[in-house]
């Protein structure tokens, strides 16, 4: 753990928490994008200033679609975009809901496909399946999770949450799952979350849930445009060494 608390303040030192700026993107019908700031808008057109303060002028006929965009702008002036998977690192959530008509499809070690939803701004659902080679499909078990995110507060962002695994069979009725809370401080560019959650089992009608506590640890730095890092340490109870236990890190490559 103090390996893993070690990496997230050299991240932290090093690339901080850089000021978050909303911005337009205006898509036109022949392809073009344009980002920046609307600075005026008429019958016949949009007026935007880019970041570096050319004004443009966009005839309303040919936008094809506008949307509301986070940004941070680096050192060298760039403009990036924020992460579209901010809602989760490798196998553990952020406190950040995927927000509302977002969704994407996920395909996490390639035997666990899922689809993903924001409902409002606050509720997150993911339904997926765990699918292993040969495996027949009636016994695929199946996972739904929920989490719901509180309004942020400055840097900091708190969410709660339960995932559920189904296993399916004619003679059981068994499942499993997670329960959890998470908080999350930076931003959705950079930012460090610590999750406390309790495993359970469900057998016919009866639940059980684990004595002590799961805690994750977890963080997200983006280093470019296009590229971030990403890490998590699960640090499960019992009386083991911590220091045994691995850090997964991993590079997140972005896309527009």
């Amino acid at each position: 753990m103090l390996r893993f608390l070690s990496l997230c303040l050299f991240f932290i030192m090093t690339f901080g928490f850089s000021q978050e700026n909303e911005m337009v993107e205006i898509e036109t019908n022949d392809g073009n994008i344009f980002l920046g700031q609307i600075v005026e808008k008429s019958s016949l057109e949009y007026k935007l200033k880019t970041q570096d303060g050319i004004i443009i002028s966009i005839p309303l006929e040919s936008v094809r679609g506008i949307n509301t965009i986070e940004t941070i702008t680096s050192d060298e002036g760039q403009v990036w975009r924020a992460d579209p998977n901010k809602s989760m690192y490798l196998f553990a959530p952020s406190a950040y809901p995927i927000e509302q008509d977002k969704s994407y499809c996920r395909d996490f070690c390639l035997v666990f496909p899922s689809y993903n939803r924001g409902f409002g701004n606050n509720f997150s659902l993911q339904a997926g399946v765990f699918v292993f080679p040969g495996m027949p499909l009636d016994l695929v078990p199946i996972v739904i999770s929920g989490k719901y995110s509180l309004p942020q507060t400055g840097p900091l962002r708190i969410a709660a949450g339960m995932m559920y695994v189904n296993f399916p069979g004619e003679d059981i009725s068994f499942g499993t799952g997670f329960a959890f809370s998470t908080a999350t401080i930076g931003n959705k560019f950079t930012h460090f979350s610590t999750t406390v959650g309790w495993g359970y089992i469900r057998d016919e009608a009866e639940w059980s849930f684990a004595e002590e506590p799961i805690l994750v640890f977890s963080g997200n730095t983006r280093i470019s445009n296009s590229f971030a890092l990403v890490a998590e340490y699960w640090l499960p109870p019992g009386e083991g060494d911590p220091t045994e236990l691995p850090v997964a890190i991993s590079a997140r490559f972005i896309g527009r």
